[in-house]
Protein backbone atom coordinates (compact mmCIF):
# COMPACT_ATOMS: atom_id res chain seq x y z
CA UNK A 1 0.00 0.00 0.00
CA UNK A 2 1.37 3.23 -0.76
CA UNK A 3 1.37 6.74 1.15
CA UNK A 4 -1.63 7.57 -1.33
CA UNK A 5 -3.67 4.16 -0.99
CA UNK A 6 -2.92 4.86 3.39
CA UNK A 7 -4.81 8.13 2.67
CA UNK A 8 -1.82 10.22 3.24
CA UNK A 9 -2.51 13.58 2.36
CA UNK A 10 0.43 15.50 -0.14
CA UNK A 11 0.29 18.71 -1.64
CA UNK A 12 -0.77 22.08 -0.51
CA UNK A 13 -4.94 23.45 -0.48
CA UNK A 14 -4.21 24.68 -3.73
CA UNK A 15 -2.39 21.17 -5.06
CA UNK A 16 -4.94 18.88 -3.83
CA UNK A 17 -5.38 15.65 -5.31
CA UNK A 18 -8.30 13.57 -4.77
CA UNK A 19 -7.81 10.30 -2.97
CA UNK A 20 -9.77 7.16 -3.76
CA UNK A 21 -9.22 4.41 -0.97
CA UNK A 22 -11.10 0.65 -1.92
CA UNK A 23 -11.67 -1.17 1.16
CA UNK A 24 -11.24 -4.81 1.35
CA UNK A 25 -13.82 -6.69 -0.79
CA UNK A 26 -16.32 -9.15 0.92
CA UNK A 27 -16.38 -12.68 -0.33
CA UNK A 28 -20.32 -11.95 -1.60
CA UNK A 29 -20.54 -9.34 -3.91
CA UNK A 30 -23.02 -6.66 -2.40
CA UNK A 31 -26.72 -7.14 -3.09
CA UNK A 32 -26.61 -3.22 -3.55
CA UNK A 33 -25.11 -0.11 -3.18
CA UNK A 34 -25.29 2.83 -0.45
CA UNK A 35 -23.91 5.77 -1.24
CA UNK A 36 -22.88 8.22 2.21
CA UNK A 37 -21.73 11.58 2.44
CA UNK A 38 -19.61 12.89 4.95
CA UNK A 39 -18.19 16.12 5.99
CA UNK A 40 -15.98 17.42 9.20
CA UNK A 41 -17.41 16.41 11.57
CA UNK A 42 -16.82 16.27 15.47
CA UNK A 43 -16.00 12.45 16.16
CA UNK A 44 -17.22 9.90 13.99
CA UNK A 45 -20.11 11.08 11.44
CA UNK A 46 -23.39 9.93 12.63
CA UNK A 47 -24.66 9.22 8.86
CA UNK A 48 -22.00 7.54 8.35
CA UNK A 49 -22.37 5.51 11.57
CA UNK A 50 -26.14 4.20 10.61
CA UNK A 51 -25.54 3.59 7.08
CA UNK A 52 -22.75 0.80 8.30
CA UNK A 53 -25.41 -0.55 10.73
CA UNK A 54 -28.03 -0.44 7.37
CA UNK A 55 -25.45 -2.12 4.83
CA UNK A 56 -25.14 -4.87 7.01
CA UNK A 57 -28.53 -5.46 7.16
CA UNK A 58 -29.31 -5.66 3.87
CA UNK A 59 -25.72 -7.26 2.16
CA UNK A 60 -25.04 -3.79 0.85
CA UNK A 61 -21.88 -2.03 -0.42
CA UNK A 62 -21.04 1.55 0.41
CA UNK A 63 -19.64 4.50 -1.38
CA UNK A 64 -17.82 6.74 1.30
CA UNK A 65 -17.37 9.91 0.11
CA UNK A 66 -16.52 13.41 1.36
CA UNK A 67 -16.69 16.99 -0.89
CA UNK A 68 -13.90 18.92 0.97
CA UNK A 69 -15.89 22.46 2.27
CA UNK A 70 -15.42 25.33 4.07
CA UNK A 71 -15.62 23.60 7.44
CA UNK A 72 -12.19 21.22 6.39
CA UNK A 73 -10.12 24.29 6.25
CA UNK A 74 -8.35 26.13 8.84
CA UNK A 75 -10.11 29.20 10.42
CA UNK A 76 -6.71 31.48 10.15
CA UNK A 77 -6.43 31.98 6.49
CA UNK A 78 -2.75 34.05 7.45
CA UNK A 79 -1.51 31.55 9.40
CA UNK A 80 1.98 30.31 8.90
CA UNK A 81 0.75 26.63 9.64
CA UNK A 82 -2.63 26.92 7.40
CA UNK A 83 -1.74 24.47 4.94
CA UNK A 84 0.04 22.16 7.23
CA UNK A 85 -3.54 22.64 9.55
CA UNK A 86 -5.59 21.53 6.44
CA UNK A 87 -3.63 18.31 5.32
CA UNK A 88 -3.80 17.47 9.14
CA UNK A 89 -7.49 18.05 8.90
CA UNK A 90 -8.17 15.99 5.85
CA UNK A 91 -5.95 13.20 7.18
CA UNK A 92 -7.28 13.09 10.20
CA UNK A 93 -10.89 12.97 8.32
CA UNK A 94 -9.37 10.24 7.02
CA UNK A 95 -8.30 7.91 9.25
CA UNK A 96 -11.58 8.57 11.86
CA UNK A 97 -13.74 7.17 8.51
CA UNK A 98 -11.26 4.49 7.50
CA UNK A 99 -11.34 3.70 11.31
CA UNK A 100 -15.04 3.58 11.10
CA UNK A 101 -15.07 1.20 8.22
CA UNK A 102 -12.77 -1.02 9.70
CA UNK A 103 -15.84 -2.35 11.50
CA UNK A 104 -17.95 -3.37 8.09
CA UNK A 105 -17.71 -6.88 6.63
CA UNK A 106 -18.70 -5.55 3.15
CA UNK A 107 -16.92 -4.03 0.40
CA UNK A 108 -16.74 -0.01 0.67
CA UNK A 109 -14.65 2.52 -0.66
CA UNK A 110 -13.86 6.06 0.13
CA UNK A 111 -13.35 9.15 -1.54
CA UNK A 112 -11.66 12.63 -0.68
CA UNK A 113 -12.16 15.17 -2.78
CA UNK A 114 -13.12 18.94 -3.72
CA UNK A 115 -16.12 19.93 -5.80
CA UNK A 116 -19.87 20.41 -5.45
CA UNK A 117 -21.04 17.28 -2.95
CA UNK A 118 -24.42 17.03 -4.21
CA UNK A 119 -23.12 16.71 -7.82
CA UNK A 120 -20.36 14.32 -6.59
CA UNK A 121 -22.68 12.46 -4.60
CA UNK A 122 -25.40 11.96 -7.52
CA UNK A 123 -22.53 11.05 -10.02
CA UNK A 124 -21.55 8.14 -7.59
CA UNK A 125 -24.88 7.44 -7.01
CA UNK A 126 -25.48 6.83 -10.85
CA UNK A 127 -21.78 5.17 -11.33
CA UNK A 128 -22.71 2.32 -8.92
CA UNK A 129 -26.63 2.47 -9.30
CA UNK A 130 -26.74 2.89 -5.51
CA UNK A 131 -30.10 1.84 -3.64
CA UNK A 132 -30.02 5.29 -1.77
CA UNK A 133 -28.07 8.13 -0.95
CA UNK A 134 -27.34 8.56 2.58
CA UNK A 135 -26.24 12.08 4.21
CA UNK A 136 -26.53 13.85 7.90
CA UNK A 137 -29.10 16.81 8.54
CA UNK A 138 -28.22 19.59 7.06
CA UNK A 139 -25.92 21.93 9.70
CA UNK A 140 -27.53 24.67 12.00
CA UNK A 141 -26.78 28.34 12.19
CA UNK A 142 -26.51 31.30 9.93
CA UNK A 143 -24.63 29.37 6.64
CA UNK A 144 -27.45 27.01 6.75
CA UNK A 145 -30.03 29.54 6.69
CA UNK A 146 -28.24 31.03 3.68
CA UNK A 147 -28.73 27.47 2.10
CA UNK A 148 -31.81 26.62 2.53
CA UNK A 149 -33.10 30.63 1.29
CA UNK A 150 -30.55 29.95 -1.74
CA UNK A 151 -31.70 26.43 -2.13
CA UNK A 152 -27.64 26.11 -2.41
CA UNK A 153 -27.91 23.11 0.67
CA UNK A 154 -26.94 19.29 -0.32
CA UNK A 155 -29.96 17.91 0.86
CA UNK A 156 -32.23 20.62 -1.20
CA UNK A 157 -30.80 20.06 -4.29
CA UNK A 158 -30.34 16.04 -4.16
CA UNK A 159 -34.07 16.33 -3.10
CA UNK A 160 -35.28 18.10 -6.51
CA UNK A 161 -32.37 16.49 -8.69
CA UNK A 162 -31.93 12.98 -8.36
CA UNK A 163 -34.35 10.36 -8.38
CA UNK A 164 -32.61 7.95 -6.14
CA UNK A 165 -34.39 8.25 -2.48
CA UNK A 166 -32.63 10.41 0.02
CA UNK A 167 -32.00 8.82 3.81
CA UNK A 168 -31.15 11.92 6.26
CA UNK A 169 -29.63 10.73 9.39
CA UNK A 170 -30.13 13.40 12.26
CA UNK A 171 -26.95 13.42 14.67
CA UNK A 172 -29.16 11.58 17.79
CA UNK A 173 -29.85 8.31 15.23
CA UNK A 174 -28.92 5.10 16.60
CA UNK A 175 -29.86 2.10 14.40
CA UNK A 176 -31.84 -0.57 16.09
CA UNK A 177 -32.59 -3.94 15.30
CA UNK A 178 -35.21 -6.34 16.96
CA UNK A 179 -33.24 -8.82 18.06
CA UNK A 180 -35.89 -11.55 18.48
CA UNK A 181 -36.84 -11.97 15.36
CA UNK A 182 -34.53 -14.32 13.59
CA UNK A 183 -32.68 -13.11 10.39
CA UNK A 184 -33.87 -14.72 7.22
CA UNK A 185 -31.46 -15.03 4.07
CA UNK A 186 -32.99 -13.31 1.15
CA UNK A 187 -33.91 -14.88 -1.31
CA UNK A 188 -31.75 -14.84 -4.40
CA UNK A 189 -32.21 -11.87 -7.08
CA UNK A 190 -33.33 -12.80 -10.34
Amino acid sequence: MTDHESGRFHGTWRTFEPIHIDGPTSPHPPRCELVVGVDAHPGIHPALLYAIAFAGQLAAGLRVVHSIDPADYPIEPDSPYYEQEFADTLESECTRTRAALATFTGSWSYDLTGGDPAHLLTTIANACDAMMIVIGTPHRGLTSIFERFSRNSVATHLMHHTHRPLLMVPDAARFSIRPDIPVTPPAPMT
